[in-house]
């Protein structure tokens, strides 16, 4: 019987989530409000449309913000920022073939605006029909991309600001989900970002000169991140900044992202310097210039347009890109690529324009989370679970559900039959979409997905682990692993099915298994993985002594200082190799060094 004490303390706890969740919809519905009465004081301003359409979308109103936007470009006169809104808006819905149509009519109405161009010719969906959808908008990107930059004018001051605009709007991170090799598409675009921002800034596209740290002078690393808040990205990089030796290195932080929380706190006790500009490229690459760092590292490259755009000067002797971006840079500019051992294939450095460092394990240096079991009091039914389901997680993003997908999941519910697969669907539209698409698959099997499958609305943190603690197997998507949904998987006591794709982004749990030493369920292919699924959903006996083998090994993957020391050692040899005058790419390419050299 449970402790009457934690079942109070349980109680009140619960109170306490409860009322706070209900003001902040209340909060969310007042900035609603707020936003209603801004436009019924003035309808013809695309400024209060434009508020009020996000502002109902981050409230889950995502259809009726969609109608806002639309009924501002009826009455307003014509405003780009107003389009490219409702473009986005319906682009987020996977209303794709809508938001092109958009785009193209944003095109016609502002013929000068290289924003409009570029996003018309670069949209993407979230979620994909099928195999076929995504060679169709692989090369309709691969086509608009090579029309967008035939037409790209940086002769004139005018058109200079204009290219940099429509960079500042976009980026590339869809194109990682389609699960190919983008090294040839990212190139171009790579290339063209660094054509515009060497048009507007050309003393800084040369290399700058490396100055050697005297004798007692430490080496200056200067970290780049638009996400130096509670995200993925912090998750997996951030042991990276905490436990630099600072009697070695000097630490710099540039957040060029909008928000900040507790997280960003901690990165700024750990830097010499934390400098943020949200939404400042300018402020940002005078920080930069003024810390003169030795090595300088973009941590989430593709993300957001600021660190690209950054990303696209010489602003350090040496700089590298991390997997916290989904691909390769594509940028001339990037000398370096910091990956590692276990997540990268044979032939990594063919997906890459930098030169490949793989450093030790999984790379980073990633704390245990600290899950507060006993503050969990959501049961299977709060979710819609049957007490009697084998119950597989799946929580990835929509976006990394390719359509091959969905015959794995029918297949395992043909013989798991009590099997529920639980998603996680934060817009509506995309989920409905999903539904139908797995729909479709079930019936193949002769099955109802409706009888199988759950969708959840986003959640909160604690609710997300509180869901895992309930479920029974966490199911890894193909192409775009999991990586810190599996890490979390992990830390909650979740066995995770997986099968390691051909790039490192689709490696990232099969690497984070065989650091802790639990592989059994690395599955081979795709039939394997069908197996092993099947198998931990019927044999509960094997299922425990996975997860028992994982927390009695945690250790060999949580807080691994390894990948630290080697990145320090890289960062010294680095530093010393680089001729003085030289860019590093050049001259380590010329020797042959950094081609997936192991650190």
């Amino acid at each position: 019987m449970s402790d009457p004490r934690l079942l109070h303390f349980r109680q009140v706890f619960r109170e306490q989530v409860e009322a706070t969740e209900r003001r902040e919809r209340e909060d969310r519905q007042a900035g609603v409000e707020r936003c209603r009465e801004r436009l019924l004081r003035d309808g013809s301003d695309p400024r209060a449309y434009r508020k009020l359409g996000g502002r109902l979308a981050e409230s889950g109103e995502h259809e009726r913000g969609i109608a806002v936007l639309r009924e501002g470009i009826e009455r307003c006169s014509p405003s780009l920022d107003l389009h490219l809104a409702y473009i986005w808006a319906l682009q987020g819905n996977n209303r794709t073939r809508e938001a092109i149509a958009a785009a193209q009519q944003a095109v016609l109405l502002f013929p000068d605006s290289q924003s409009a161009r570029l996003t018309e010719a670069l949209l993407l969906p979230v979620l994909y029909e099928s195999r076929a959808e995504i060679e169709y908008y692989r090369e309709r990107f691969a086509a608009g991309l090579d029309r967008f930059i035939g037409g790209l004018a940086l002769d004139a001051p005018a058109a200079r600001a204009s290219a940099l605009e429509a960079l500042s709007n976009h980026t590339n991170f869809n194109l990682a989900f389609q699960g190919r090799n983008d090294v040839e598409l990212q190139r171009k675009y790579g290339q063209m970002v660094h054509s515009a921002m060497a048009a507007r800034y050309p003393k800084w596209t040369r290399p700058q000169p490396m100055l050697k740290p005297a004798a007692g002078e430490k080496i200056r690393v200067g970290y780049v991140s638009s996400n130096f808040w509670r995200t993925s990205v912090m998750n997996s990089h951030s042991g990276w900044i905490r436990y630099h030796d600072r009697g070695q290195f000097e630490v710099f932080c540039y957040h060029a992202g909008d928000q900040a929380d507790s997280v960003t706190e901690e990165v700024r006790r750990e830097c010499a310097r934390f400098f943020h500009a949200p939404g400042d490229p300018e402020a940002a690459r005078r920080a930069i210039l003024a810390d003169r760092p030795h090595v300088l590292v973009y941590l989430d490259i593709g993300t957001s347009p600021i660190p690209m755009q950054l990303a696209a000067l010489r602003l350090a002797p040496v700089q590298a890109a991390t997997w916290g971006g989904p691909a390769t840079s594509g940028l001339p500019t990037v000398d370096y690529y910091l990956s590692n051992e276990l997540m990268e294939p044979e032939n990594g450095q063919s997906h890459y324009t930098e030169r490949l460092v793989r450093l030790p394990g999984i790379g980073v240096c990633c704390e245990k989370p600290l899950v507060p079991e006993a503050l969990m009091w959501k049961t299977r039914s709060d979710f819609g679970i049957r007490e009697d389901a084998a119950a597989y997680l799946c929580c990835q993003q929509m976006h990394k559900y390719l359509p091959d997908y969905d015959s794995v999941l029918a297949r395992i519910a043909a013989r798991v039959r009590a099997a529920q697969f639980v998603f996680v669907t934060p817009v509506p539209a995309v989920g409905a979409d999903f539904r139908n698409r797995l729909g479709r698959a079930f019936a193949a099997e002769g099955l109802r997905s409706a009888d199988y499958c759950v969708f959840l609305p986003e959640q909160s943190r604690l609710s997300y682990w509180n869901l895992h603690r309930v479920c029974d197997v966490f199911l890894d998507t193909m192409g775009w692993s999991g990586c810190i949904t599996t890490m979390d998987a992990i830390a909650c006591r979740l066995p995770v099915v997986t099968t390691p794709g051909e790039l490192m982004r689709g490696r990232q749990s099969y690497a984070i298994l065989t650091q802790l030493g639990v592989t059994e369920t690395i599955a081979p292919d795709v039939d394997g993985y069908v197996e092993i699924a099947v198998r931990l959903g019927l044999d509960s006996a094997w299922r425990a002594g996975v997860v028992e083998r994982m927390a009695s090994r945690d250790a060999a993957l949580y807080s691994d200082r390894r990948p630290v020391f080697a990145l320090e050692q890289w960062y010294r040899d680095v530093v010393e190799r680089t001729p003085p005058r030289g860019e590093a790419n050049r001259h380590a390419a010329a020797r042959g060094e950094g081609t997936g050299k192991k650190y």
